[in-house]
């Protein structure tokens, strides 16, 4: 049986379009995310999507990854303050909660001195580090003695397609400014449908509470970041935070006595890249994400606005920052502008930073993306306000 979910039949007829390009599943997968994604958010049926979004999104992430701009890295040392020489560990497929396949693992970003700067005492065996071979590593009773912020980060991918490793660049600026980072994969539609996906993002937040002791997180300073599918995710469950139990039932499959409700931080910042938030809007009868949602908006109109962030504003929200591509011709940035008004009118603390001509694929691995997620973190965490030796706790 294949590890990759099954191709909807509708999507048959890209096969028969890709002019002979003898194309593997995945990448079958991610056209069809998009051309379900465009067709639904601008409420038109599209019939052809060239899979060069999928290969851009690849190419693009090779290169962002494995590169980061002058300007990204002089944010980086004006965040960081006193922590400018920070490097990045990185410590890959982590499993947080027990699902089939990759779902359910996650690579953990730490900030970490130079080795020259610390003490024998201080380094601990080598572990994997994209940025630096000589950067530290963690000590077993924690990190240089102090806590980190954290943001668990989420992929895109239309929901049915997408890895963690597509974040590699942005959680390494994270990390590079003092910002701790857990990329996760998580459940995919068609196999699986709304809410699994919100709540595996739950379940990455338990695992970071019950971990913090270990990778010395604060819990007091948590933070979400997605981009398209992923901002969306993290939309949800950053203004379903203070909802009753009568909203958020209607986003999980735990039940309200579940024990893993008390074991979730509080949400301190959102950070939203290219987001799809209100599914509330298209018509009826459009069937375009019902791989998704479990049918149209007219058969199940209670799971579109379940689903849909802008549903669930309200003054308890945490502060958000939005970042679209202007000329966004998926995920069109009007979406985002109605978002952003309506945290903005109950009285949210919520921004909107456009990328001039940037469609899509180029506001995701754009410099001036990871600059906006990267300030806004350290402003909302108060990572330039750490003390450089504050201690850890003994629990």
């Amino acid at each position: 049986m294949s590890r990759f979910p099954r191709v909807p039949a509708e999507f048959a007829s890209i096969r028969a379009t890709e002019d002979g390009m003898n194309l593997t599943q995945p990448r079958q997968i991610a056209g069809a995310s998009a051309r379900r994604y465009r067709g639904a958010l601008v409420g038109r049926t599209i019939t052809a999507c060239p899979t060069w979004a999928a290969v851009a999104i690849a190419i693009g992430v090779a290169v962002f990854g494995a590169t980061v701009s002058p300007a990204t890295q002089a944010a980086e040392q004006d965040s960081a303050g006193a922590d400018a020489t920070l490097r990045c560990i990185k410590t890959s497929g982590i499993q947080f909660c027990t699902r089939d396949g990759s779902a359910g693992l996650c690579d953990v970003y730490l900030p970490a001195p130079q080795a020259s700067d610390l003490a024998p005492e201080q380094t601990g065996p080598a572990t994997e580090d994209d940025a630096n071979t000589n950067a530290a590593t963690p000590s077993p009773n924690g990190r240089v003695d102090r806590r980190w912020p954290v943001v668990l980060v989420v992929h895109g991918g239309g929901w049915a397609a997408g890895d963690k490793w597509t974040m590699n660049g942005h959680c390494q600026a994270l990390a590079k400014s003092g910002v701790a980072a857990v990329s996760i994969n998580y459940r995919l539609a068609p196999e699986f449908q709304f809410p699994a996906q919100v709540d595996d993002l739950r379940e990455a937040l338990v695992w970071i509470t019950r971990h913090a002791q270990e990778y010395s997180l604060d819990l007091d300073r948590v933070g979400l970041f997605g981009y398209s599918a992923g901002g969306h995710l993290v939309s949800l469950l950053g203004t379903l935070a203070d909802e009753p139990w009568e909203t958020v039932q209607n986003t999980t499959t735990w039940p309200q006595a579940d024990s893993r409700w008390d074991e979730i931080p509080t949400i301190r910042a959102v950070c939203a890249g290219g987001p799809p938030t209100n599914f509330q809007n298209l018509p009826p009868g459009n069937s375009a994400l019902a791989y998704f949602l479990g049918g149209t908006r007219q058969e199940v109109p209670e799971v579109y606005s379940a689903a849909s962030p802008l549903h669930h504003a309200s003054n308890g929200d945490p502060p958000f920052q939005l970042v679209h591509g202007e000329a966004d011709g998926i995920v069109p940035v009007e979406g985002s502008q109605a978002f952003h008004q309506g945290l903005t009118e109950v009285g949210v603390n919520a921004s909107l930073k456009v990328l001039p001509k940037n469609g899509h694929l180029l506001a995701f691995i754009n410099p001036q993306m990871t600059e906006a997620m990267v300030r806004f973190f350290v402003q909302q965490l108060d990572v330039d306000k750490q003390d450089a030796q504050t201690p850890a706790a003994d629990n």
